[in-house]
């Protein structure tokens, strides 16, 4: 008899509780499921050009133009034009480099800012401050100011 039949043995057993039905099926999924190998990142290291992580959030909580789009901001920050920038989807970047990672925003009226990221320290587990910048919307990307 296997693991999988036994545990359904289990769980279908008058003498079972809902709560104790609930928490072997817990138990059951966690050991199932394969270990996580890959921690999301939500820090970056030095000017983040590294950074590969899924936030898509700016400093001031807008979100993120796709990279891929040109609305509502034209810009030439494409996978063509910085192939090994890893522009895809909505996701913060720093193809440039410039101070810390960032995007064009869905915001028709400020063009790019920064992204809701700490840089890591060299210390594990250890964030430091971002950039000490001044957000002011721009008609020009970092690169061309």
């Amino acid at each position: 008899m296997g693991l999988g039949h036994t545990f359904w043995a289990l769980l279908a057993s008058p003498i079972m509780e809902h709560k104790e039905v609930v928490l072997l099926l817990l138990l059951f999924l966690k050991s199932a499921l394969p270990e996580q190998s890959h921690v999301v990142q939500d820090c970056y290291h030095g000017d983040g050009q590294s950074y590969q992580g899924t936030s898509s959030t700016t400093v001031t909580g807008r979100t993120c133009q796709a990279w891929s789009s040109m609305e509502p901001h034209q810009h030439n920050r494409t996978t063509e034009n910085y192939p090994n920038a890893g522009l895809i989807r909505n996701y913060c970047r720093n193809p440039d480099p410039v101070a810390a990672p960032y995007c064009y925003t869905m915001d028709p009226n400020v063009r790019w800012e920064y992204c809701n990221l700490t840089r890591c320290s060299d210390a594990e587990g250890t964030a430091v401050a971002p950039p000490n910048v001044t957000l002011v919307p721009s008609l020009e990307a970092p690169s061309e100011q």
